[in-house]
Parts: structure tokens; C-alpha cells; sequence
């Protein structure tokens, strides 16, 4: 109770005091509106005079909808068609004429009647104002760490699905990956550093805000409604938002309407045409030959999983590939020419690409948007319709497409000079169609390109029946459909006290809907993955073939019994995808704020703005979902028509909020010396009472140097330099409620008498007394440079540490019963730098050039964690002094040769019983073979299976310690024997660059963008030599650079079965963690490629148009990686996919085998009427 009366008090007294500044600064400002009466009675007595003239850029082309307005009024007028204008005004009048991407002018008016203009270009100015929290501020003034985005550049004439992908390389400190190129799934985003904190890894996700309010993913704006990006990066620059904005913000603000009466309507267009980015170069003959050398190694005869492979089938195949090799997916498959029966195994000869009958070449995008924006005396709107359709890749899927439909509508309206009201409307419906195949995320479709080998059959069969495989499956599936429907309702207004103190208040109500229906069915095909039957003719005869498959009679010379596949409904009644789901998921969300602004100027040299605000936001989510099997229509699976069990459902419901007060000072001394100070004081429901409200302070200086008198030597060679340092701390909310409330899971069991559920409970879990925020600090130093008024260029360093980080505490003894409290026990630190340069040029000529390069790099380390932990190698275990990301494994020196081991007489290797220990003559032995030399350097650690001896092509790796064996050690960063840091999985030395130029109306851009440097350790037939040879998939690159006597010089070690369970260990005999076959990540790509022409306006004129531009677009046209011809993209990341969001282990964490990336061209049109 006592609590609660203080907490009303002090809130009580934030009131007061918000009112008392208003009404102080409201007597202030009524003494400056009274003083200007006068000025304008005598304006309205002096004659009139009608100025006209037109206004043209320096290349003569005239320039429609320049403002031309009466300076110190609100009189004004907008250029024509021609660039012609007429304003009524007086003689001592000063007129201004400015425009987007131009110096504006001032010209006396005097005794003109007719005033011509030329307006020239002014690079800066396009980038001059940029978009903050709750205001705009110049960049020449601003001294926390903020990125804007140049959106004509960025994100127009891209055929992009949204705008994750177009900001990828734009914005240095801002890292995207696009790990998958499944059509409508969302980009990684991450500022500055890869993990904020341990706890909330999954969760460092910069905040997203549209207009000031959270939104959910990017995916649901349409591109061509944004007016600006910013990218606020410092704590500086992103506490005013509070605790939502620990790791950053990217703010996105929408257009309006106009702000002089006219009407503009703009359309573009864009057809696009996308094939896969890398091609999958699976082996054939060369991953046969590679699965025979692996079998012969262990002394088997036989490999494969449904269709199997000895020596007589390979050679078989070898024939049929010299003969048959230009089969096309629609030839059959035909016993005695692609297949026989040895026994009770299918002998696969065909050779088959699952490629071709999985992926479509050249799918469809298309992407269209119309706006119209305007004003009509004191209102101006903005209305936006948008649609976007990109299909997808699946070739056999009856649907396989992302659709969005866009909507959006503002309008505000001027009652008189103080008060603005205005309101909003967005609407996004997001809709993924795909074939509802299977319900597992571990072993989905795609994974069946780069899992089976290529004796594995696609198609046809001979009886006219389609055979079992993913192809098929994809063919017979039902469409599921995963939607997303986003409501955005806004209305606020601006009262304008005075022209320098003003108030605004938004209300904001957000409707997410999502809604995802799964239709199953039971698949019918030819079995392939069952045993074959025989075949026979109408009177129950058998039927003989030859190996062409040509029907002979049974005595013929190499005639054969034939068989053929079963036709079986092969899906169980019940299993798995004989089933109807639904999910469906409703969230609600309330947003606030109020925020008052005040501007002081005083003599002209110190210049005050002061604001102070408020911010609520309230979220309720409610989820749902359902299953029934048994369908009993697969062509219109619903519930009612399913005849399973009672369906089985599942559901919950969850709600936050978010309160806060926030203030800020900015202070101008003589444009040279800035100051910023932020407080905010956020309250957050995912704490208990006690830990609900913090206070999150930040300040920021900065001083523009070349403003000094002692700088004018410089000019004007340097337009502009500035030094400018922030720091500030935000509390991390991100982390989940259960750490500081102790919560009862309970289940129901029939465990007691086999048939009556009864109701249990587990242990609660247990809570450190002590534990309190997390807190996130940032620290930044930045310069920011401008010569001659084109080139500019930034650089940040900063560091960001996460005080009091939640993780593990100290191990309990089993008898506690639960798991160890987590409390603040750690710190983490990373820090990074970023570097921008930006050009543009003009020359006399009208040829215009622009360049922008960009390029940052950021590391992080734990910098203190819970006493005792042990100093693991291990990726997933924490220690003081541990860099994140870093990958330890073996070095590799080559691999062996056959002059590197001893022979007997009869030219056999010899065997030897090496100890594990070479100093412990009781330690325990392995059987290998004996190595040339006096004290060779043995490797039985690694030796790791009981059929493997290392011999000639295999792995060799190094003795880092000179123990003179290949060890672990301890397995911890003090006593790893021979492993060291080989890798890192963080993406560093991000970069991007752009070089464009425009001339008489045409122009042209190339767009670059990459990763400088990131490994990973693969998983799966793409990256690991031998990975499950009985499946038998692996890339070419593997199959045709492995070791064999001939070819001493490959790069894979010599065939060997690596028999891993799905996700599981690889780390055996020559596969263990190494440098030599660790992933290099690193690429460049050719992220775009445009080139534009803009119609003459002579011509367009006469159809009333405008502007026309139109432009032949590629996107993701061509990348240089580092991969040696392994068909994966360097950007995947394992196991992460939009089908698993939380375990992360999508297709058991196999590297690569996820929808296939794409590249595409694509031609557009842009209108504006």
C-alpha cells in the first residue's frame, strides 16, 4: 500500500511539472505572436504585383512542382508542367524557390515582373534533415550515432519482397542475412554485434518501428510508402524508446501528403523473372565412384539406402551414361535399361538430378504500386495501393508463392494555425502458399535434393505411374497457406502553442492476424522405397527383358525377369501428413504518445530545444491450434471431414506493456558546440514490482570544428567537421519473465492406473532473490567529414557492454532437485567501428556521378561469468575471456601419402598397437599403421572408429603442443593439446558499395555488397567428405577432388563412410573440426545491377505525364565466395529457417540444403501524372 501511494505521488509531481514548463513557455511565447501583428496589417497595405517565370535545372529541362513561396509567409505556389509559375506578392517581397535535391534561392522581388530561375543540384541537402526519436534533427548537428538511408538509391527499381533485403550493405553497423531463399521469410537483423546478451541471443533484434510504433517484421510494409530509414545505433540516439530499444533501432517514417495544393499520382511497375543464385552441382558417376573406393575401404560390397550399389551396378551405370546420358525428366523409367532386381535389392544404373525435377527455372514476380498524394487548401492526403506476388521455386507444387496485398491512406488537415489533425490507415495482407508435404522441420522437401544419391528414382515409371519421391509428393500435396493481416489504425493531431513550442499525441491501434491451415493427404505413387514385384503379362506369365529394357522371350540371350515398383498408398492412416491443422493467432496492440516541444533562441547564439514526452504501449496475444486426422477427402481436407480421434489442441495467451517518460535537451552554442542529454524513465510488465520501473540516461557532445575561425583557411575545400562522442544505458527487456517469478508447468498423466489422466505439477523453478535488469551501455566516438560539399565521410568506434548479464549460476548438487538460479553474474562486451563514404558530383556537362562505400566490424567478448566455469572449447559453453563465435578445431598439415608409412615384403602396410599416451606404457592402444621415421608423430586420438586406420589420403593433422600425438588435451582454452581457434562464426568486415551515374535522362547503378570474413564448421553431404555415403548425395565438388594414387594432389581426404545420425557428430577420423575443410564464408556479390531512361518531358507532356522512367533491374546477378564450387551460399546459417523459429535445427542442421537462393532480372516502368 505504501508502494502504491508513493508511486501516485511521484507521478502526481511528473504532471505537475509538465504543465507549469507549458505554461511558462506558453506566457513566452504569446509576447512574440502579439509583437508580429503589426508587421503583417503594414505587409497588407502595400500594392500588389504578379510575378511571373520559370524555373529549369542546369541541364535546361524544366523542373515541375518546385515551391515558390513569399519568404515570412505563407503565400505560395507551385511550378506547372513547363516549370512555369505566377504569385501575386509586393515589391519589396523576397521570393524562395527550393526543391528535393536542390540549393534553394532567395530573390528580391524590387521592379521584376518576370523572374527566371536556374536551380542547381546540392547533394548535401537530399541527406541534410534526418529522422530521429520523435523529431528530425540536421545532420550537421547531430552527435549521437545515426545512419540514414537514401530510399531513391536503396530500395527503387529493385525487385525486392521487402525492405530487410534492400537495406542489406547500405547502412555500416546494420548486419542482414537472408539464410534461406524461402518466399516470405524474414531477413536476420542485427546492429552492431551479433548477440546482445546470452539470455536474449535469439532476441537481439533491433526495434522496428513505423511512425513511431512497434511493428512485428518488415515484411509487412511496402517499399514504396516509405519516405525515410533511420538506423539509430547508439544508446544515445535509441534510449528516448527505452527498454524495446537495448540493440538498437531502425525507424521508419511513411510519406504524407503535400505541403502546397497540388495533386501528383504515381505508378510503377516491375515484372520480374528468378532462377536459382548458385547452381546445385550434385555428383553422379563421380559420387558412385566415391561410395565403391568407401565401401572397398571397410571390406563391404553393397551401399545404398533404397536403391543400392555394388561394382557390377557401376559399371552398369557407366554404360548407361555413355549411351543414355541425354534422358530428360519426362523419359520413364524403365527396368533392364535404368534399373534390376539382384535378389531382394533395386540396382539403380539410371542417373537422375533431382535438381531438374525439383526446381522451377525463371518463376514470376511482379510487383505494382499506385499513390496518389495531394493538397486541397488545408488538407493533404496520401493514399497507397501496393501488390507484390513471387513465386516460388518448387517446380511439381500446384502453389508455391509469397503474396501481398498493401493499402495505406493518411490525411491531415489544418483547423487553424494551432491546431493540425490527422489520421492514418495501413493494411498488409501477407499470404505463403506451398505444398503441405510434410509436417517435420528436420526433413523437409528441400533436403531431398542433397540427402539421396542419383540412383534415387524421379518421375515416371514405365506403367505410367509416378514414382515415389519428393517430386511426387510435392505434385499430390495440398496448398497450405500461412497469413498474415496487419491493421493499422492512427490518429493524433500537433498543436502549435507558438512557432517555436508545440505539442503532439498519437494514438495508435495494431491488429495482427495470423492465420496458417495445413490440409494433409495420403500419398499413392510407384513405391521406390519398397521392394520391387514382378511383372507379368494379362495371363499371369512372366515378362522378359534385355538391358535396354526391350521385352525378350525368356530364352533369349541376356534376357532377364522383369519387375516393377508397387503402386501403394504408402502414408498410414493417421500418420504423418493424414491430417487437417489449423493455427491461428490474434494480437493486440495499444500505442501512445505525447510529446511537447519547445525551441529557444537566445541572441542568436545559443539555441535550446527542449522536449519532453510520454509513451505506453499495451500488446495482448492470443493463440490457438487444432489437429484432426483420418481425413476422408483429400481433395477438401477439413475438420467436420476427418474421422480420427479426438482432435488434438493447444493454445495460450500472453500480454505486456510498456509505460514511459522521457525528456530531451538539445543546446547550440554559436553552431559550433553541441550538447544532448536523454532521460527516460520506462516501466516494463515483465518485471515484478519491485523491478518494474528504471531510469535509462544517455548524453551525447559533439563540436563542429570547422566552424572555428582558425579552420576558415580550409574552406572551402572542407565544407563541414565535426567530433562527436555519446554514451547512454538502456535496460534489456528482451530476457523472459520466468527468471524473476517462480512458475508451476503442469501436465496430466496416466501413469498411475494406465487410463485416468491425473494432473501434475513439476518442480518450480528457482529464483535468484537478487536478480535485476540487464543493462545495456554504449559508448561511441564519431567524426563526420564533408569536402567541397561532396564527399563526406563517417567513422564511429564504440563499445557496448551488458552489465549485469543473466546467466548460469554456480552447479548444485543433484539434490536440490532443479536446475541451478540464473542471476547477474556476467558481463559481455563488444566492441567494433564503422566507416561511410558518400559522393556525388555534377558536372557542367550534366553528367552526374555518385558513389557510396561502406564498411564495419565488430567482436565480442564475455568479459566476466559465474566463478568456476570451466573454459570449454565447446561453441555453446561460457567462460570469462571468451571471444563469441569462435570455432576451435585441429590444424591440418596435408594429407598423408604412401612414402609416409612402411611396407612390408609383400607391399602391405604394417600394422603396429600405438599407445594413446606415448609416455604411459600401460595407457591403452590402437591398431594403425606404421609411420616412416624415428619419432613420427602418431594420431590415435582421432582414430575413431574400429574400421579406420589412418593411411595413405588421409588426414594429417598437426602436433601444435609437440606432445608428439594428435590430442585434445583437457578439451578447455588452458589445456587444449592440439586445437586452437581456427574460425569464427561472427560475419566481420561487413561492406557494401555502390557506383552510379545519369546522362541526358539515362542512368545506371551497380550495387556490391559482402562479408570480409566468417567461417563456419558445415554439416551435411555439402560440406562434410563421405557424410552418410549409404545415402548417397554429395557435391561434386567433394566427389571429383578426392584423394585416390592418381590424384595425390586432391583436396578430400580418400573415401570413407561417414555413418552420422541427422544432427548429429561428424567429428571422426579425418572429418574432425579443421581448418583445412572449415567453411570460408566470405563473398562479394553483385547485389544489383540498373540501368534507367527517363523520357524527354516534351514528351510526356503531351500524354500528361510528368515523369517516365523505365529500367531493366538484376538482383543477386553474380557472387564470388570462397567455397571451392560446394553448391551453398555463403550467407546460409545452419538450422535457421522461418518453419523452425525456436529450436533452430531445420533439417537437423544440415548446411545448405534449404529453399535455393535466386537471383533475378526484371524490367520496370515508373509514371507520375
Amino acid at each position: 500500500m505504501n508502494n502504491s501511494k508513493k508511486n501516485r505521488k511521484t507521478l502526481s509531481k511528473r504532471i505537475l511539472c509538465l504543465l507549469a514548463i507549458g505554461l511558462v513557455c506558453s506566457f513566452s511565447m504569446s509576447v512574440y505572436a502579439s509583437g508580429t501583428k503589426l508587421n503583417t496589417f503594414m505587409e497588407q497595405q502595400q500594392a500588389k504585383v504578379t510575378i511571373q517565370g520559370k524555373v529549369i535545372d542546369s541541364k535546361g529541362e524544366p523542373l515541375i512542382g518546385v515551391s515558390v513561396t513569399v519568404k515570412g509567409t505563407t503565400n505560395g505556389t507551385l511550378t506547372d508542367m513547363d516549370g512555369g509559375y505566377s504569385i501575386s506578392t509586393t515589391a519589396n517581397a523576397t521570393l524562395t524557390f527550393t526543391y528535393v535535391g536542390y540549393k534553394p534561392q532567395s530573390i528580391v522581388v524590387g521592379n521584376q515582373k518576370a523572374i527566371n530561375v536556374t536551380m542547381q543540384e546540392d547533394s548535401q541537402l537530399m541527406s541534410e534533415v534526418v529522422v530521429v526519436g520523435y523529431g528530425v534533427q540536421k545532420k550537421e548537428n547531430l552527435t549521437g550515432a545515426v545512419s540514414s538511408v537514401d530510399i531513391g538509391k536503396t530500395l527503387e527499381n529493385r525487385p525486392i519482397a521487402d525492405v530487410g533485403r534492400g537495406l542489406q550493405g547500405s547502412v555500416p553497423g546494420l548486419s542482414i542475412v537472408i539464410p534461406s531463399g524461402e518466399v516470405g521469410s524474414d531477413p536476420i537483423f542485427r546492429i552492431r554485434g551479433q548477440i546482445g546478451s546470452i539470455q536474449s541471443s535469439s532476441k537481439s533484434d533491433p526495434l522496428i518501428l513505423l511512425d513511431n510504433v512497434e511493428i512485428p517484421s518488415l515484411t509487412l510494409v511496402n517499399p514504396d510508402d516509405i519516405e525515410s530509414i533511420s538506423v539509430l545505433k547508439d544508446a544515445a540516439a535509441s534510449s528516448i524508446y527505452g527498454a524495446k530499444a537495448a540493440f538498437g533501432v531502425i525507424l521508419i517514417t511513411t510519406k504524407k501528403g503535400a505541403k502546397t495544393d497540388k495533386v501528383s499520382v504515381q505508378y510503377s511497375g516491375n515484372f520480374a523473372w528468378s532462377k536459382v543464385t548458385k547452381e546445385v552441382d550434385m555428383a553422379t558417376l563421380d559420387g558412385l565412384e566415391y561410395s565403391i573406393s568407401a565401401m572397398d575401404r571397410v571390406g563391404t560390397s553393397l551401399s545404398g539406402a533404397f536403391w543400392k550399389l555394388n561394382k557390377a551396378s557401376y559399371e552398369r551405370s557407366k554404360e548407361w551414361y555413355a549411351k543414355y546420358g541425354n534422358l530428360g525428366v519426362n523419359d520413364p523409367m524403365v527396368y533392364g535399361r535404368d534399373w534390376y532386381v539382384d535378389g531382394k535389392n533395386n540396382m539403380g544404373v539410371r542417373l537422375y538430378n533431382a535438381y531438374d525435377y525439383m526446381v522451377e527455372e525463371w518463376t514470376p514476380t511482379q510487383t505494382h504500386n499506385l499513390s496518389v498524394n495531394g493538397q486541397s487548401g488545408k488538407v493533404g492526403y496520401n493514399i497507397g495501393l501496393g501488390y507484390f506476388n513471387q513465386s516460388g521455386l518448387m517446380k511439381e507444387a500446384e502453389k508455391d508463392k509469397y503474396e501481398r496485398y498493401n493499402a495505406s491512406a493518411k490525411l491531415s488537415t489544418e483547423v487553424n494555425k494551432y491546431v493540425t489533425l490527422r489520421s492514418g490507415l495501413m493494411f498488409s495482407q501477407g499470404t505463403k502458399y506451398y505444398p503441405y508435404m510434410t509436417n517435420s522441420v528436420t526433413a523437409d522437401p528441400w533436403l531431398y535434393i542433397y540427402r539421396w544419391g542419383p540412383l534415387q528414382p524421379f518421375g515416371m515409371d514405365e506403367n505410367g505411374n509416378i514414382i515415389r519421391s519428393p517430386a511426387s509428393e510435392a505434385a499430390q500435396a495440398n496448398t497450405a497457406s500461412r497469413q498474415t493481416n496487419y491493421l493499422n489504425v492512427n490518429i493524433g493531431a500537433t498543436v502549435n502553442f507558438t512557432k517555436d513550442w508545440n505539442l503532439e499525441f498519437d494514438y495508435t491501434f495494431a491488429n495482427r492476424e495470423f492465420l496458417w491451415d495445413r490440409p494433409g493427404t495420403r500419398y499413392t505413387a510407384a513405391d521406390s522405397w519398397s521392394a520391387a514385384v514382378p511383372r507379368t503379362d494379362a495371363n499371369g506369365s512372366r515378362i522378359y527383358v534385355d538391358q535396354d529394357g526391350n521385352v525378350v522371350a525368356a530364352g533369349d540371350t541376356g534376357a532377364m525377369p522383369a519387375y516393377s515398383l508397387p503402386l501403394n498408398t504408402y502414408t498410414g492412416k493417421g500418420a504423418n501428413p493424414d491430417h487437417f491443422r489449423r493455427d491461428s493467432e490474434n494480437e493486440q496492440q495499444h500505442t501512445f504518445n505525447a510529446y511537447t516541444t519547445y525551441n529557444l533562441n537566445l541572441a542568436s547564439i545559443h539555441t535550446f530545444k527542449f522536449m519532453t514526452g510520454l509513451n505506453a504501449v499495451k500488446s495482448k496475444r492470443k493463440q490457438y491450434w487444432a489437429q484432426k486426422t483420418e481425413l476422408l477427402d483429400y481433395k477438401n481436407p477439413q475438420f467436420d471431414l476427418a474421422t480420427g480421434a479426438t482432435p488434438t489442441v493447444g493454445g495460450g495467451t500472453w500480454w505486456e506493456s510498456q509505460a514511459g517518460f522521457f525528456g530531451r535537451v538539445n543546446y547550440d552554442f554559436h553552431q559550433k558546440y553541441l550538447l544532448e542529454a536523454n532521460l527516460r524513465y520506462d516501466g516494463s510488465s515483465k518485471f515484478p514490482t519491485e523491478l518494474k520501473w528504471r531510469w535509462f540516461p544517455s548524453f551525447s557532445a559533439g563540436w563542429r570544428t570547422s566552424e572555428e575561425s582558425f579552420m576558415a583557411w580550409a574552406k572551402p575545400t572542407l565544407s563541414s567537421l565535426k567530433f562527436r562522442g555519446s554514451w547512454g544505458s538502456i535496460g534489456d527487456q528482451t530476457v523472459a519473465s520466468s527468471l524473476y517469478m517462480q512458475t508451476l508447468s503442469g501436465f496430466t498423466s496416466s501413469w498411475l492406473d494406465g487410463t485416468t489422466k491425473f494432473p501434475y505439477f513439476r518442480t518450480p523453478g528457482p529464483v535468484d532473490r537478487n536478480i535485476t535488469w540487464q543493462n545495456i551501455e554504449t559508448l561511441d566516438f564519431g567524426v563526420d567529414v564533408v569536402l567541397f560539399n561532396e564527399l563526406s565521410a563517417t567513422f564511429d568506434w564504440y563499445q557496448r557492454n551488458t552489465r549485469n548479464m543473466i546467466v548460469s549460476g554456480v552447479t548444485l548438487p543433484n539434490a536440490f532437485g532443479a536446475p541451478s538460479p540464473e542471476g547477474n553474474y556476467g558481463e559481455l562486451r563488444t566492441r567494433g567501428w564503422e566507416f561511410s563514404l558518400d559522393y556525388n558530383h555534377r558536372f557542367a556537362n550534366g553528367l552526374g556521378i555518385n558513389g557510396m562505400f561502406t564498411l564495419s566490424d565488430a567482436q565480442t567478448y564475455i568479459t566476466d561469468y559465474t566463478e568456476g566455469a570451466i573454459k570449454s572449447t565447446s561453441a555453446t559453453l561460457w567462460w570469462a575471456g571468451k571471444r563469441y563465435g569462435d570455432i576451435w578445431g585441429y590444424k591440418v598439415d596435408r594429407l598423408y601419402q604412401k612414402d609416409d608409412f612402411e611396407y612390408d615384403s609383400s607391399g602391405n602396410l604394417i600394422v603396429i598397437s600405438v599407445p594413446l599416451d606415448p609416455n604411459n606404457p600401460n595407457s591403452p592402444t590402437k591398431q594403425m599403421y606404421k609411420l616412416k621415421g624415428d619419432n613420427p608423430v602418431y594420431q590415435p586420438f582421432v582414430q575413431t572408429t574400429a574400421d579406420f586406420k589412418f593411411g595413405p589420403g588421409d588426414v594429417k593433422y598437426k602436433d601444435l603442443d609437440g606432445d608428439g600425438r594428435i590430442t585434445n588435451g583437457s578439451n578447455t582454452a588452458d589445456d587444449p593439446g592440439d586445437l586452437t581457434v581456427i574460425g569464427n562464426t561472427t560475419p566481420r568486415f561487413n561492406y557494401g558499395f555502390r557506383v552510379g551515374a545519369d546522362y541526358k535522362g539515362f542512368d545506371m547503378q551497380l550495387f556490391f555488397q559482402g562479408v570480409g570474413k566468417r567461417s563456419i564448421w558445415g554439416d551435411g553431404a555439402l560440406a562434410i567428405p563421405g557424410y552418410n555415403t549409404s545415402d548417397g548425395a554429395m557435391a561434386q565438388a567433394i566427389a571429383g577432388d578426392f584423394w585416390r594414387e592418381d590424384r595425390t594432389d586432391a583436396f578430400y581426404p580418400r573415401p570413407y563412410n561417414v555413418a552420422a545420425v541427422a544432427g548429429g557428430s561428424t567429428a571422426v577420423n579425418n572429418t574432425h573440426i579443421s581448418d583445412r575443410y572449415l567453411l570460408n564464408m566470405s563473398y562479394l556479390r553483385l547485389k544489383n545491377v540498373t540501368f534507367g531512361y527517363s523520357l524527354p518531358p516534351a514528351l510526356t507532356r503531351k500524354a500528361y505525364i510528368t515523369k517516365a522512367r523505365i529500367y531493366l533491374s538484376m538482383e543477386n546477378i553474380y557472387t564470388w565466395d570462397k567455397l571451392n564450387g560446394l553448391p551453398v551460399d555463403p550467407e546460409v546459417m545452419n538450422g535457421i529457417s522461418m518453419w523452425d523459429a525456436t529450436n533452430n535445427n531445420y533439417n537437423s542442421g544440415r548446411t545448405g540444403v534449404g529453399a535455393p537462393m535466386f537471383k533475378n532480372v526484371s524490367f520496370g516502368v515508373q509514371l507520375t501524372f
